[in-house]
């Protein structure tokens, strides 16, 4: 008898998580491979013609650049005084203005100290995005971003003594594979196997968990050393497992055991060097002939002939341009408030969509504890505390200061009561939750600043979030466009988020350009 493929499927799930089962169910063929990435689209000739985009993001920059390629003459209207929209990199002299706040980034300048408040990682299979570094001359490197040197902090369990990320998933796995090691022997799979399937089954377990001869657990050098091999006699030593039950405790196995196992997560992760900023910013240079920015959208009229853009500028002076086709690239929260001649459908879709409210705090550190005390580099640490993560600079690595990501927060109830926080709140309640990993904080960590997206003009969240209701009643409205107006960026994607997402729509929105321009 042979195990049956389902069964196969819950068994390594069990034992590895759910990037082990995905990856299983790949190989198996039971999961959709997703198309290659063909590029942009091939557009007609341009001969001139106007298309208007809104907003200067990664979409509409995108948008913007093969358009002009193509011989068409674009115009990108952005509100704001910069390229990039959330693509963005503070360094020191930068302003963040919110709706109720200015704050001043203080810290020196330097090549490794900014603040990425934005997005702030590439997946290596992320093609679009990183397609548009190597033709933007953007230097990208690596970026260590799930760390078993790094830390796992709950305060319902360990009696809230941060632990090491190694000791946590290594003797987690170990306990799930002595469970399952011991279901082997006690005939208890849900379908039969043979004796043959069955000791490969140990074999596996006793590898994959580090188990000992008798199928047990007692620990592994995986999880890290009680003694550290060195010079002459000194061998290394396993430390003693934690205890499972405080693991089952905490909720460390709700998400951060598996970050590294998702597929947007594992390595290899990349950043731009220098910030990720440097993406929009190169974008900016290319097409500066064709932006406008402090450009505010205040109303979009139809007209016989395609759409009417009416804006203002940083003066207050009243424009407006025409154009056949508009591609808007406007987050909703921002679309919501514009006077728009969009039909009723289109507004109930613009209105039917969730952003979500994150925000991150940043310090500027004068000593790079976390490398010369605890040997962390690069990575993230996690704790139950509102601040959720603390993200170590990639860049930098035994330069004096650094930069580090003391927070980032993206659930609806902490990002609002984040968000509700004046900036000086945000880093004192920083300090106080990182201080239950790394006691020595306030001692190096120095000036800060903090960015609540809910909070920042002309985005009004940090990225889009489809139910799965407005995803079906709603996206395909969207998709289509509403007459001369054409939607794009990370919301009309499938992979909301993610810079990624914002190139693929641009590419579908050109695509539907190409065939107007055709008829």
């Amino acid at each position: 008898m042979t195990l049956s493929r389902r069964a196969l499927i819950h068994l390594v799930g069990r034992a590895g998580g759910v990037g082990a089962a995905y990856r299983t169910m790949a190989a198996m063929g039971l999961l959709a491979v997703p198309a290659a990435y063909a590029g942009p689209p091939a557009l007609p000739p341009g001969n001139g013609r106007r298309v208007l985009i809104l907003g200067a993001g990664i979409a509409g920059m995108v948008a913007c650049w093969e358009l002009m390629q193509a011989g068409y003459d674009p115009l990108v209207l952005e509100a704001r005084k910069r390229t990039g929209g959330r693509n963005w990199s503070l360094r020191s002299g930068d302003e963040i203005l919110e709706r109720n706040s200015v704050q001043h980034v203080h810290w020196p300048a330097g090549p490794h100290l900014y603040f990425n408040p934005g997005p702030a990682r590439l997946p290596y299979h992320h093609e679009g995005i990183l397609s548009y570094c190597r033709m933007l001359d953007v230097p990208v490197e690596v970026m260590c971003n799930d760390n078993r040197g790094a830390l796992m902090q709950d305060d319902k369990a360990f009696g809230g003594a941060p632990q090491l990320n190694r000791a946590v998933v290594n003797d987690a796995r170990g306990y799930v594979a002595e469970l399952a090691a011991k279901a082997v022997d006690r005939d208890a799979l849900v379908a039969d196997v043979t004796v043959e399937d069955k000791e490969r089954l140990r074999a596996f377990l006793r590898a994959f968990g580090a188990l000992d001869k008798d199928l047990a657990y007692r620990g592994s050098t995986r999880a890290g050393y009680a003694t550290p091999p060195a010079g002459g006699m000194q061998a290394a030593a396993a430390p003693q497992p934690l205890d499972l039950r405080q693991i089952l405790a905490s909720d460390f196995w709700q998400g951060p055991m598996q970050f590294g196992e998702f597929s947007t997560m594992a390595a290899t992760m990349l950043q731009p060097v220098g910030g990720m900023g440097r993406i929009g910013e190169a974008f900016g240079r290319k097409l500066h002939q064709h932006i406008v920015l402090g450009a505010e959208a205040t109303a979009l009229r139809r007209t016989a002939t395609g759409a009417r853009v009416e804006w203002r500028d940083a003066a207050g002076g009243e424009h407006a341009e025409d154009a056949a086709i508009v591609l808007v690239t406007l987050p909703f929260p921002v679309l919501r408030g514009i006077d728009a001649d969009f039909a009723p459908a289109t507004k109930a879709a613009i209105g039917a969509v969730d952003y979500v409210s994150a925000g991150k705090v940043a310090f500027l550190a004068e000593r790079r504890f976390w490398e010369e005390d605890h040997a962390i580099y690069g990575g993230i640490s996690w704790t139950s505390r509102d601040i959720t993560q603390i993200w170590y600079p990639s860049a930098g690595l035994h330069q004096q200061r650094g930069v580090l990501v003391g927070a980032y927060v993206w659930s609806e109830e902490i990002g609002t009561r984040f968000a509700a926080r004046s900036p000086a709140e945000r880093l004192e309640a920083a300090l106080s939750d990182g201080e239950a990993l790394h006691p020595e904080y306030r001692r190096w960590l120095g000036k800060g600043v903090s960015v609540a997206w809910p909070n920042i003009p002309y985005s009004g969240g940090a990225w889009a979030e489809w139910s799965r209701e407005a995803r079906a009643q709603h996206y395909p409205v969207l998709l289509k466009g509403d007459g001369p107006f054409l939607f794009c960026g990370e919301h009309m994607s499938h992979i909301t988020g993610w810079q990624e997402g914002a190139v693929r729509s641009a590419h579908y929105a050109l695509a539907q350009v190409g065939e107007r321009m055709r008829g």
